[in-house]
């Protein structure tokens, strides 16, 4: 009868498996860690992206407000002319004037600020990336503002569509049509396509009520043309500082 002979393999002491599971902790820590940094970069690199496009929109708001100020400031000047004249008795002989201020009164000249970037921090919840809390709020200030802005603007808008049916019930068609020169018209709203009418015609109406209407919706538009035009100006200092922030944060410059 044969007998089998068994190999009794030595059992493992605890240090074994204490040291097993402490190789296998630390290489799962450190995957994690590994994850957790590239994680990091990448929201990094995201966050500065961001910040690049941001400055690139804020620049594009400042160059626009400096157009838009110089439009505002002459809408107000020619529609403070424009209600002056027509309350004079002999308004007769600044005809030129009249037409010409009401058709430059009648642009649409509205604001569009460039908010893609900010929109899109907003509605992906990116925000969050931004880790200086002073330049989260100053970016939120400036989106709120914007839609300040851009409600005024509105106003503004509605106001011209009043303005403009105004005009028609006071001003010869003929005399404001040939005074659009529609081969020059140029995207930044300044009215440069309008010429001085050559030769005018009398208003085609002298009756008070249209005339005082006329010169009520001047009053308004040059009332909020000069609300924009100081909630720009802030604005543009807003976008300023912000410009400066960003810079400063990123060590852009």
């Amino acid at each position: 009868m044969e007998v089998h002979a068994h190999t009794h393999t030595p059992r493992k002491k605890w240090t074994h498996y204490l040291w097993e599971f402490l190789m296998l902790f630390l290489a799962v820590f450190s995957g994690f860690l590994a994850e957790n940094v590239r994680e990091h970069r990448v929201e990094h690199q995201r966050e500065k992206r961001y910040m690049q496009n941001l400055l690139q929109d804020l620049a594009r708001d400042t160059t626009h407000i400096s157009s838009q100020h110089r439009f505002q400031q002459r809408a107000v000047t020619y529609s403070d002319s424009l209600v002056f004249i027509l309350n004079l008795e002999d308004r007769g002989k600044y005809i030129q004037d009249l037409y010409y201020y009401s058709r430059i009164l009648a642009i649409l000249n509205p604001f569009s600020p460039s908010n893609a970037t900010i929109t899109q921090l907003k509605s992906s919840g990116s925000l969050r990336l931004i880790k200086n809390e002073s330049l989260v709020d100053s970016v939120v200030q400036y989106d709120v503002w914007s839609q300040r802005i851009l409600t005024n603007d509105e106003n503004i808008q509605s106001l011209i569509r009043d303005f403009r049916t105004s005009l028609g019930l006071i001003f010869d068609a003929g005399v404001i049509n040939e005074m659009s020169n529609i081969r020059s018209i140029t995207n930044n709203g300044s009215g440069s396509f309008v010429n001085r009418p050559v030769q005018t015609k009398p208003l085609i109406t002298e009756d008070k009520k249209i005339i005082n209407q006329f010169c009520t919706y001047a009053d308004f538009l040059s009332a909020l043309y000069q609300s924009q035009f100081n909630a720009l100006a802030a604005q543009k200092e807003r976008a300023i500082r912000l410009i400066s922030l960003i810079n400063k944060e990123y060590h852009f410059q």
